[in-house]
């Protein structure tokens, strides 16, 4: 038996070793381009029904919904980042000599840097391991640069997708080939509107449980409320464990005062997760996409160990797209199915 090659097939191997190569170098381009699209697949509604219920101009409320979300997250920073600053260094003391105890400790580290002013003596010290070479920190700088730069093009590339009436649909348009357009378009829309939603849901979900968590707390008095509900809404995106996890750290803070604070401690997360569960969730996650708690774990696991927390972000939503294409596959061949029966049973 030969096999036989022709150039045809030569050249496809050809081209898509070139493209699979250049995806690999410009996959930060690429990381920048769907976190955009996701962006623009959530502000999309809002902006629309601006445009439809006000009359307000698409440039217009694209730019005042970015402006009030960036000045929302500016205040919170500014409010917030001091005090966590210090509830983590005062945990890291707490639980000094521990596991939990270093990472705070490390944590708070880098957090008093971010917050603190520059001073000449710490100019000074900067300076002098800048010229001793003691530690890498032109690479330091140029890491901080990139993901600002990253950071920036990504909100640049999601305005720019937002300002038009479906934008990110013109723009698959013009970049896609002509024999698979239709079909990536039409499972792009599908897509859309399920991430759009989570997304939405997500951000909702999260800032009600850390708000329930540090409200409840700071109202029992354990030590630590804010940062502990920050841990609760962060932690909300992982189903089941994000919670748990969550709650064991609040408890066990908790219990570091008295039992008794520990007991009530628990019953506060115990109450929060079933206010959660039967009304939350279901008034949140309504209209998303179902997606098994074990699908998601392991999309957020895979996409910590290749991309770290931007890997996290865009997990889930390509888990979204991942269901809606094998979805649409069933679909198509449960009506390629029927299609044959029918024809079948005709002849």
């Amino acid at each position: 038996m030969e096999l036989e090659v022709s150039w045809n097939t030569l050249w496809r191997i050809f081209a898509v070793l070139i493209f699979t190569t250049a995806a690999f170098f410009a996959r930060d381009a690429i990381v920048a381009l769907f976190l955009a699209i996701i962006i623009s697949s959530a502000l999309d509604g809002p902006v629309a029904f601006l445009n439809k219920k006000f009359k307000i101009p698409r440039i217009l409320g694209t730019a005042s919904i970015f402006a009030v979300t960036l000045a929302f997250i500016a205040l919170v920073l500014y409010i917030i980042v001091p005090v966590v600053s210090l509830e983590i260094s005062s945990l890291a003391i707490l639980l000094s000599g521990t596991t939990a105890g270093s990472i705070f400790s490390d944590i708070s580290s880098v957090v008093n840097t971010g917050v603190s002013q520059f001073s000449l003596n710490t100019i000074s010290q900067f300076a002098e391991t800048v010229f001793n070479g003691a530690s890498p920190v032109f690479a330091t700088i140029g890491n901080i640069i990139g993901g600002i730069a990253f950071g920036f093009s990504v909100l640049v590339i999601s305005f720019y997708l937002t300002l038009t009436n479906d934008g990110v649909g013109r723009f698959l348009r013009a970049v896609l080939p002509e024999k698979y357009e239709n079909t990536i378009i039409a499972l792009f829309y599908k897509s859309k509107v399920k991430v759009a939603r989570w997304l939405q849901a997500q951000l909702l979900l999260s800032i009600v449980v850390g708000v329930l968590v540090s409200g409840g707390l700071w109202f029992l008095g354990v030590k630590y409320s804010l940062v502990i509900g920050l841990l609760a809404a962060l932690f909300e995106i992982m189903p089941i464990v994000g919670p748990i996890f969550s709650g064991t750290v609040g408890t066990l803070i908790a219990l570091s005062d008295s039992f008794t604070l520990g007991i009530y401690t628990m019953i506060l997360f115990v109450a929060i997760q079933q206010l959660e569960n039967h009304i939350l969730v279901p008034l949140f996650m309504k209209k998303v996409v179902d997606i098994h708690p074990v699908v998601a774990l392991f999309s957020l696991l895979a996409g910590y160990q290749i991309l770290g927390i931007v890997g996290m972000i865009i997990s889930v939503p390509i888990a979204v797209v991942v269901q809606t294409v094998i979805e649409a596959r069933i679909e198509r061949r449960k009506l390629n199915g029927g299609t044959v029966k029918k024809y079948e049973s005709e002849k």
